[in-house]
């Protein structure tokens, strides 16, 4: 009997029939213009022959870019096919990787079937809420914006994974999910009736949902809170008009605009907010006090890549460094000419979720009139800073073949204690007076935060009676901040936060001045003393405040509050919506075991360690009782810090567990200087060797010395693709290397790996010098991959080899 065909053989077949017309149909466009091309040019038009030399070239063009790339790959699978899968692992969704984040594919089946509605419900946002703020934000002339078109697509987003945080306070839960959105929407807008649009968004990024309060009652959450912790990636095609905008430079300045409206709606600080339970208070639940102030003082860079190569074959670079954390974004000067710049700038950003947020920081090359090169970024957990205080690093560049940045970060709690803030401002006269390189103007001691509520009773115009509609401008000092505009109300309701830094609050005054957005008038304003808030109870006030304007009695209702930035932490000033309930447990237990690495286990912990790393970089500093020793010990270690030439663990106060005092080392072959990081979110172990120390000359050599290099293994594996290899440094027994290297290891991995690290010397064909000299085996199981961990290491022989311990005496 002859076969029958099955279904799946069927289906290929129609499969193949599908993709044969959709070339013959190509082809036939293709043909059909290049005849009208052909034609043009028959009747002597040749301009048009150029169209078609054009399209000759875009399409070969194409052609041969696909053809290289399935060839290189090729290439590179028949190399280590190894390598190019595992190449790959960090597009993989985050359940994969990380054993706390779960797989949620029961949440991607709800999605797709409630897609329809969902894209309903966000269209209604985008038209109420989202459309209006845009056409604030925009000139007069383009105040006809609007969105024609609003189709979210057949294709809903997946959830990657899943995690929950439930050791919080007992009426509140986190959810974080990992978005992936790759959609087939269609979103078009009009500006005097042109229109333009895009399509086929791509949006990847971390959302949390905040369950919160939870009640006894249906539906037994109070309310929930959505937003994104950090900028997601964000990228799309443009349609219409707008494909002129398709161009280098214009994408970009479109794609910012359209992240900095997402910034503006739903990344921390901002959030959006939905009640799902009457009597709720909503700006409660959108306005959270910041968990606290992270200081970065960005300090310099060395051994950046060349980036702008010149005629002569010189290299420079003009970099600049960008910090972000969540929508907050600040960059430093640009320092031309050079790989080695030096900034010693200190900028301050305000941390709504420390658990969860990142802190960014990215090296560029300015490139006046064309896209800044990248030279390498890094990203910092913030939660692992709030624990210990104080970073004093020297951090390897990531994505880049070398490169390293110095950075310090302090971590700053938020006090409602006048008294803290009198020894918050002598400390910041000390630093200023022993640190010239300080900058008054950018560090602060307070911070003051505003909840513009409503206003009352504002008067209306004099002739026609008309009411106003009224926006609010508030400003500290050079700081200044617009509310939005209430149309048609002599009683406007904001309900809007606001966050002002503070140099000095005994002089400082917060202003708010209330004008007519139709008139362009002022209709009155209020002047507040912040040193009144010194005296308050818990330094806030929550009053309504008089308005001087023209006419009668007109009030604004505010909510201030001041807060005291300080290293030191006390259970007492922070926020409860702030206190992990097993902090608390551990802080009742801890006592006095806090552990001379300044490891924090509890609030008090981390307490210590702040005011040790703060008393240690401020000479003069009073310490506290009970801890002089560890405070010498940090301070000690802050005075032998060398140039910024010398080595990057000494420079930057890494740090260095039990360095030995014999220079040869415990063997007498000499040391090896290595930072070791490890970045969860990449999966990488980042090796910096960077010299080695007191090397013996080997027997053989003619003149006594040595031309040594490193070597390393990331054990059992001793493949080519585990081998690493530093460069040789000729004729030196304290060579210096710099170098960089990464291994693609996962974190449970890292645990059952050892590091094989062997200096040798580099030998001729002919040559009788040795070239073994000296080993070493360090257990990456101890390895504190919270933070960059610089060591020296001892080097012994072949025979006398064994496992170290980053915590043992190396």
């Amino acid at each position: 009997m002859p076969k029958q065909n099955t279904p799946k053989v069927m289906r290929k077949a129609v499969v193949e029939d599908t993709l044969l017309m959709k070339v013959v149909q190509k082809y036939f466009k293709l043909a059909g213009a290049v005849s009208v091309v052909w034609l043009v040019g028959y009747f002597k038009f040749s301009v048009s022959w150029l169209w078609l030399l054009l399209v000759v070239y875009v399409w070969k063009e194409r052609s041969t870019k696909a053809k290289q790339h399935k060839t290189a790959i090729s290439q590179e699978i028949a190399r280590d096919e190894k390598s190019v899968i595992l190449a790959r692992v960090e597009d993989l969704p985050s359940w994969v990787n990380f054993p706390d984040v779960e797989r949620a594919e029961w949440m991607n089946k709800i999605l797709d079937q409630m897609w329809p509605y969902i894209g309903e419900f966000v269209e209604k946002i985008m038209r109420e809420s989202v459309e209006p703020s845009v056409k604030n934000s925009l000139p007069a002339s383009f105040k006809s914006f609007k969105f024609s078109t609003i189709d979210l697509g057949d294709i809903p987003p997946r959830i990657g994974g899943v995690k929950v945080y439930t050791q919080l306070r007992r009426d509140e839960i986190y959810m974080d999910l990992e978005i992936n959105y790759s959609s087939d929407c269609n979103i078009a807008v009009s500006i005097k009736g042109v229109n333009a649009g895009i399509k086929d968004l791509r949006l990847h990024g971390t959302l949390r949902v905040v369950f919160k309060p939870l009640i006894n009652k249906s539906p037994l959450i109070g309310g929930m809170l959505v937003f994104f912790l950090n900028n997601p990636e964000l990228d799309f095609n443009l349609t219409s008009l707008a494909n002129a905008f398709d161009l280098p430079g214009l994408s970009d300045m479109l794609h910012s605009i359209i992240q900095e409206q997402i910034a503006n709606f739903m990344v921390l600080p901002n959030r959006y907010p939905i009640k799902l339970a009457e009597g709720l208070d909503l700006n409660k639940l959108r306005y959270p006090q910041p968990q606290g102030v992270v200081r970065v003082k960005v300090l310099e860079a060395k051994d950046l890549i060349k980036a702008d190569i010149s005629l002569t074959g010189k290299g420079k670079s003009d970099p600049y460094v960008v910090l972000k954390v969540g929508a907050k974004e600040v960059k430093t000067r640009i320092i031309n000419n050079t790989v080695q710049p030096v900034w010693n700038e200190t900028f301050e950003m305000i941390v709504d979720s420390a658990d969860g947020q990142l802190l960014y920081i990215d090296v560029f090359d300015d490139d006046p009139g064309s896209k800044d090169d990248e030279l390498g970024r890094v990203n910092m957990e913030l939660s692992q800073l709030k624990e210990v205080g104080f970073e004093d690093e020297w951090l390897p560049l990531e994505d880049v073949k070398q490169g390293m940045i110095h950075i310090q970060l302090t971590w700053l709690w938020l006090a409602n204690d006048p008294l803290e803030l009198d020894r918050v401002m002598e400390q910041v006269m000390q630093d200023n007076r022993s640190d010239k390189t300080l900058e008054e103007n950018k560090t602060h001691v307070a911070m003051l935060l505003v909840f513009l509520d409503s206003a009352m009773n504002l008067p209306r115009g004099k002739k026609t009676l008309q009411e106003p509609s009224p926006q609010a401008t508030l400003s500290v000092g050079q700081q200044e901040m617009e509310s939005g505009v209430r149309p048609n109300t002599n009683e406007p309701r904001w309900e809007e936060s606001f966050r002002f830094m503070l140099h000095n609050p005994n002089y400082q005054n917060l202003e708010v001045e209330i004008k007519d957005t139709k008139t362009k008038k002022l209709i009155g304003g209020t002047l507040v003393k912040l040193k009144e808030l010194l005296v308050a109870e818990d330094m806030v006030m929550d009053q309504k405040f008089h308005i001087k304007t023209s006419e009668g009695d007109s009030y604004v209702n505010m909510r201030l509050a001041l807060r005291v930035l300080t290293p030191t932490a006390n259970p007492e000033w922070m926020d409860d919506d702030d206190i992990l309930i097993e902090e608390s447990t551990k802080k009742k237990e801890a006592g006095s075991s806090v552990d001379g690495v300044g490891g924090a286990g509890s609030a008090q912990a981390a307490g210590s360690s702040v005011d040790r790393s703060a008393n240690a970089t401020s000479p003069g500093a009073d310490q506290p009782s009970g801890r002089e020793a560890a405070g010498d010990k940090e301070a000690s270690a802050t005075e032998s810090m060398e140039s910024a030439r010398g080595p990057p663990a000494q420079e930057s106060g890494l740090r260095q567990r039990n360095v030995p005092k014999n220079e040869a080392g415990d063997f007498g072959l000499g040391r090896v200087q290595m930072t070791f990081r490890y970045s969860q979110q990449r999966e990488r172990l980042v090796i910096v060797v960077h010299k080695c120390s007191s090397l013996q000359p080997v027997e053989g050599d003619s003149k006594n010395l040595a031309d040594p290099y490193v070597r390393m293994y990331l054990l059992p594996d001793k493949s080519s693709s585990s081998k690493k290899k530093t460069k040789v440094v000729k004729d030196e027994l304290n060579p210096v290397f710099d170098e960089t290297f990464e291994y693609s290891v996962s974190e449970t991995e890292l645990a059952r790996r050892t590091l094989e690290v062997t200096v040798k010397n580099e030998v001729g064909m002919f040559s009788s010098s040795k070239t073994f000299m000296g080993t070493l085996l360090l257990d990456l199981s101890t390895l504190d991959i919270s933070r960059a961990v610089t060591n020296w290491f001892d080097l012994a022989p072949e025979h006398q080899v064994k496992s170290t311990s980053f915590e043992s005496d190396v």
